[in-house]
């Protein structure tokens, strides 16, 4: 090291996911320094299993509230450290610690605060006076009277903040019974957003990273199966360069940037003759994220690394899959095994496992066969 060089490193705030397996693998390819706090009562995804990780301080919490103390720990002036978070509970946390923390770390919002727009109305909002195309929506509290609300259907139900619901909390309603009927369902998540049901041809998972230089979409995940079906995660798809979808991305700049919002991020849109509707921005690292990493473009190290060079011009198509997920279509009889298999060796991203770091997924298959031997 250059005598008075900053030295850099990574802070994630991460949950056993492969939300932050996705980070930690990018980083590591890149020889990137990285810290890992790391919130969950057990480990399922055995996120810490990582090569990536074996040099690395791995804290485990089971509250956010838990992450200070750490954090207080971490505090180095020796050290560039940058906190990337990888569930929105994180990300609200440390939005509201921000002014405490950016002193000390290069946070996301860099001091400032993101505040309401972790709220799926507000984003809207924005992005609508953004020059986007946004679905009609409507705020909506689970104690009122479904009959004062003026709405076409079918809506789309979902929680107005994720960090309040659940994927189980979205719906796909064609009737004011049917609204009724997944309100009665049992749940935490009191306030919703009431939003026309656009009723895709496919969903666009845009994958991007905004720096202290620019803001980079490398590319998007058109989803070619989800699971469950229309309103699930992304089960097979596959990766394109932006220069292949007619989404306006200097509007997406345009948001961020209103947003004051830095570090990994993805914006997804659901396509409808030939119209790109937003659906919402995710102020933090998703799984999908590494399927850009391995179509050339690693955003995190490139966040980490602003002068870092990607050679733009060489990010190509890449097939993703959950094999997980996806295998359920054959279980379920939904798709052939031949078909399946086909799509499984034309996958060059698999999400829950890394043949360049095979651990946490060993560990897993480890742990389900002890469990089901009962030993």
């Amino acid at each position: 090291m250059i005598m008075g060089e900053i030295r850099q490193q990574a802070i994630i705030i991460g949950d056993s996911t492969n939300n932050t397996l996705s980070i930690v693998r990018s980083l590591g390819e890149a020889n990137v320094a990285q810290t890992l706090i790391l919130k969950c009562d057990e480990d399922t995804c055995f996120v810490a299993e990582s090569k990536y990780l074996k040099k690395s301080k791995v804290y485990r919490i089971c509250k956010i509230e838990e992450c200070m103390s750490i954090l207080e720990r971490l505090k180095d002036e020796d050290w560039e450290q940058s906190i990337i978070c990888s569930f929105d509970e994180a990300a609200v946390f440390i939005d509201k610690k921000e002014p405490v923390l950016s002193p000390f770390f290069r946070t996301p919002a860099r001091g400032k605060q993101i505040g309401k727009l972790f709220n799926k109305d507000e984003q809207c909002k924005l992005a609508e006076k953004c020059g986007l195309t946004v679905p009609k929506s409507i705020k909506f509290h689970r104690t009122e009277n479904i009959d004062n609300v003026d709405f076409d259907y079918p809506v789309l139900l979902k929680p107005l903040n994720s960090t309040q619901g659940e994927k189980g909390d979205i719906h796909i309603c064609r009737s004011k019974v049917e609204v009724e009927a997944a309100l009665a369902i049992e749940s935490h998540c009191a306030d919703f957003i009431l939003q026309e049901f656009i009723d895709k041809e496919y969903e666009i998972d845009c994958i991007g990273v905004r720096t202290d230089k620019e803001m980079y979409v490398a590319g998007g995940v058109r989803k070619i199966r989800h699971y469950p079906r229309l309103i699930g995660a992304g089960a097979y798809g596959q990766f394109r360069p932006m220069e292949d979808f007619d989404i306006d991305v200097g509007c997406v700049e345009k948001f961020l940037e209103q947003a004051n919002y830095y570090g990994p991020f993805s914006v997804e849109f659901l396509h409808r003759d030939n119209k790109n509707y937003f659906m919402e921005v995710n102020f933090r690292n998703e799984g999908l994220a590494y399927v850009a990493t391995a179509a050339g473009a690693n955003l995190h190290a490139l966040y980490l690394k602003p002068d870092m060079k990607i050679e733009k011009n060489r990010v190509h198509r890449i097939y993703m899959m959950n094999y997980s997920l996806d295998f359920l279509y054959v279980k379920n009889g939904e798709l052939s095994l031949w078909t399946w298999i086909r799509d499984l060796l034309r996958t060059r991203c698999f999400i829950n496992i890394n043949l360049k770091d095979l651990n946490p997924t060993v560990c897993y298959y480890k742990n389900k066969i002890k469990q089901k031997l009962h030993l």
